[in-house]
Formats: C-alpha cells, structure tokens, sequence
C-alpha cells in the first residue's frame, strides 16, 4: 500500500491524470513538460508553486462598504423609503456575489498555481459557509483568502483561522454566542464535519467545547475580536480532559485523537483519487499526518502513489460543475459567461461557489449527476462553444428561479415563449440587455494544415479535451462525424467537434 509509483510508468497520461486531479487540467505543451521533467519536480511545482498570480481584487474586498446603505434602511421614514433602501442595499449586495463568483472562476482558470485553487475549492466544500445567511461579499471573499492563505499548510493553523472567520462565525452563530448561553453550532460541526466524524465525541463534549468558544466577537472593521469579559474561564472536561480550556486548546485536543487524522485524510482521498479508499491505505495516510498535520506532506505522499495512478483511479470521479466549467476554459479555451449568468450556470449544474446546499457542503461524487443535470451538461457544452448571450443587468438573488439557462439568458435559438417567461421573472427586457458572448476561438486547436486532415484535426481537439490517450472506440466515432464534413474543415465544424466531446459521457469524468 502506497508505493511509489516507479520512473517506468510516469508517463503522459500519468502527467494529464495529475493535472486534472491536482487542477484544472493543463495544455498539451505543458503535460509535455511534465512528462519529460518527471513526477517528483512536477509534484514540488505543484506544492511549491514559483509564483502564485496576484489577481485584481474584487470590488467587495473592503470592509464596511455597505455602512451608508444600511444607514439609508435605518433613516427611512416612510414604508416606501424604507422599501426602496432595503431593495438598493440588497441588489448592491448582489452584484457584488455575482462579481465575487466570477472573480474566482476567472483565478482557477488563470492561475499558474492550480493545486493552491484546487485544495482552496477542497476547504471551502468542507469549511462551508454560504452567502444566503453571510450576506456579507467582504466576509466571504475574506475566508476564500484564508482558505487559500492556509489551503496547503498546516490543518491545524487552518482550522484555528476558520474558528476566527467572520463568515463562519455569522454562519454557525459563533459571533452570538454568549457566555450565559454558549451557541454550540460551531462546537458541533467543529467535530461532526470539519475534525472528527461521527461516534468520536459525546453531547457533553458539544456543550464543553461551545464554552471554550465564547468570547468570539466580530468588530466594526469586520475582523475577529476577543472579548474576555465574554468568554467562560472556567474547566471544561473535553474528551475526558479537564482545564482552562480556550478554543484553540479545544482544536489541539481534537487534533491529538487519531481519528481526525483519519477523517481528513479519507477526505482528501477521496477528493483526489476515487471512492472506497482501503482501510490500510488510509491508516498509513493518516499515520503520517498525525505527525503534525502538515498538507503538503500528505499531498505528496497522495500523488506519488501507485494507487493514485491505478487503472482504479482513472476517469473514477465525476468532474464537479465548477472543474467541469473552469476545465473547460482552461484546456479548449471556451469563454465561460459572468455575472448572474454563471450564477445559473452553476446552480443548474448543482454547484454554485459560495452558495453550499448546508454546512455540509456538496455531496460530490456521483451526485453530480442526474438527468436534470447532465441534460443540462449537454445543452451547456454546444451554447459555451457556439457563444451564449448574457444578461447585462442581473436580477436580485432572491428573483425567483429560472428553468433553464435559455430563460435566464436567452440564446439566438431561444423559442419567443421562453424569452416572454425570461423577461416576465427578470423585469421589461430589450435588446440592449444582452450581450453575446465570442464563439469558441479555434485558431489554438487546430493549424491549417491540420484542418485539411480530419483524423490530425481529431486527434489534436481529442487531447485538449479529454486530457489522454484516445480511447478507441470514441475517437473512431468522433473521426467518423468529422469525414462527414467537406475539408479544410471550417471554424464551425471544429466547433461541432468540439461541443460533441463535451457531450460525452467520457467528458462527464477526470
């Protein structure tokens, strides 16, 4: 369990394996390079990224931005005013999450460091926190950046930093908990989802740890504050030790119980290679990160492994909606849409970044998909390929929910019903509403001389798309749709053999 995987099989497809598993996927070039580099440098670039981008800030990456449109509510003095202040500081507050999903689509599918935007996607899904309670764009975008500050470090350091989150303390009601009456949302969930698991803790070891959390206040800047008239200094017996405890002991004392280490680390298996990991296999996995539970250790252990690279592990996990649309961007070059209509993108696909289903997070795997959402999956590929249209002037959150992508943002083959039902849930729509998105560029697929050959021309789309070796089968069937086509094959037909891949179950899976 866990060898090495040998110099012999680190190959090509080994490398592609790598990228989609630890990012996002990468260009034939680069999977080029890593071949030729081998596996131990391409893992150290991966944990040890030379230059981590510095994208622009979000507009919402200011505290108190919301401070004189909440005064406005406060002010009002009649119903109406009143009415109009609450819908401006409410659709404010919605553009700026539209705007905070695309700012991090637009990251993961830029960056030069995908393992810190991958592992940064992996804690979010298990630190939860959704802006339909936050409501706050400044606290989110402030624990995505502590997620990525912290996303492979120490999990301990981590875990303490999210315990002192704004976010998560408005989301688990940390930030009102009180001495004389401890919340234990947090203390909970602490142990249930993010540390321990089921069955290794007891309801008086919720109540203990809730006390050692009081204290935890959010101040006017909107960062963490310590007040120690609040907190309860008194012994608690947490997991049958008794002291002072405060909340970062708390953390220590958890992360001391062996069966943390194994719940993190089955997650992250999970997360990274396939389902239904083997209990000795995980039992070595978290024997090393018991030591001291540094992630990149783990990482490392995780992606040289013969297991990782196992025929078990190939095309094993279902691409989540946010891999499947940031992949999609990154290897074939798709323009992905933004404000409220990558929010419906993601909602239809089951995934919208900042908006988990609960504390929970995403149930993942094959969860994925169903019938709704893989139809949507198929419809989507041929609308990001051929250009969608985009609605400009993004209706409220809280608007209720469209029933397809085409009445959210009608495409040039919407019927008239579905632009009336579009324009009935989203206000008066004109023209000037809309625009289109550009078409796929195909000039980086393909060369001219590649266009004159249909089998050159499939091969060369097959490897951007599917990240492998052909399979057989589906390229001789991809080759066949394309000798239909007259030669040199023109921008739309690459496009209609670009978006039939995407339509593949193969496509569906990393």
């Amino acid at each position: 369990m866990l060898s090495q995987l040998s110099k012999e099989k680190w190959t090509y497809d080994a490398a592609a394996h790598l990228a989609a598993r630890s990012g996002f996927g990468e260009s034939p070039s680069q999977l080029e390079q890593w071949t030729k580099q081998g596996m131990e440098a391409t893992i150290q670039e991966l944990l040890h990224p030379a230059n981590d981008d510095t994208p622009t800030l979000p507009t919402c990456a200011a505290p108190n931005q919301f401070a004189e449109l909440r005064e406005r509510v406060k002010e009002a003095t009649s119903p109406d005013d009143k009415k109009q202040a609450r819908r401006t500081l409410r659709q404010t507050t919605n553009e700026q999450l539209y705007e905070l999903i695309n700012w991090w689509t637009q990251r993961m599918l830029t960056t030069p460091a995908p393992l810190v935007e991958k592992m940064t996607l992996f804690w979010h899904g298990h630190f939860a926190t959704s802006g339909l309670k936050v409501r706050s764009p400044y606290k989110l975008w402030q624990q995505n950046e502590t997620l990525r500050r912290h996303a492979l470090g120490n999990f301990a350091i981590l875990t303490k930093a999210v315990s002192r989150d704004p976010a998560m303390m408005v989301y688990l009601d940390l930030a009102t908990s009180h001495l004389e009456h401890p919340n234990e949302n947090f203390a909970r969930e602490l142990m249930e989802l993010f540390t321990l698991g089921e069955g290794n803790y007891s309801e008086a070891d919720i109540k203990e740890a809730a006390r050692a959390f009081t204290g935890y206040r959010i101040d006017r800047f909107e960062q963490f504050r310590f007040i120690k008239n609040q907190a309860d200094g008194g012994n608690k017996t947490f997991l049958q030790q008794t002291g002072n405890w405060n909340g970062d002991q708390i953390i220590d004392i958890i992360l001391k119980q062996p069966a943390a280490a194994k719940f993190i680390s089955t997650k992250l298996w999970k997360f990274f290679a396939y389902e239904g990991p083997e209990s000795q296999l995980i039992d070595k996995l978290a024997e090393l990160f018991l030591q001291n539970y540094e992630i990149r250790p783990l990482l490392e252990t995780i992606f040289s492994s013969e297991e990782f690279y196992s025929q078990r592990a190939r095309d094993a996990i279902v691409k989540s909606p946010v891999q499947y649309a940031v992949e999609s961007g990154r290897t074939l070059g798709v323009n992905l849409p933004t404000g409220r209509t990558l929010f419906v993108v993601y909602q239809r696909m089951g995934q919208v970044p900042f908006f988990p289903p609960n504390v929970k997070g995403w149930d993942g795997g094959k969860s994925w998909i169903n019938t709704a959402t893989l139809t949507f999956r198929y419809q989507l590929a041929r609308q990001l390929v051929l250009g969608i249209r985009v609605l400009n002037n993004p209706p409220s959150l809280k608007a209720p929910q469209v029933s397809s992508l085409a009445q959210a943002s009608p495409s040039a083959q919407a019927s008239p019903s579905a632009q009336a039902s579009a324009a009935a849930q989203t206000g008066s729509l004109t023209a000037q509403n809309f625009v289109r998105l550009p078409a796929l560029p195909v000039e980086q697929l393909v060369t001219a001389e590649e266009r004159k050959d249909p089998e050159a021309a499939v091969r060369k789309i097959y490897a951007r798309a599917f990240q492998t070796a052909p399979d057989p089968q589906l390229f001789d069937r991809i080759l066949a749709v394309a000798k239909l086509k007259p030669l040199p094959l023109a921008d739309d037909a690459i496009r209609d053999l670009v978006a039939l891949m995407m339509m593949t179950p193969n496509y569906q899976v990393c």
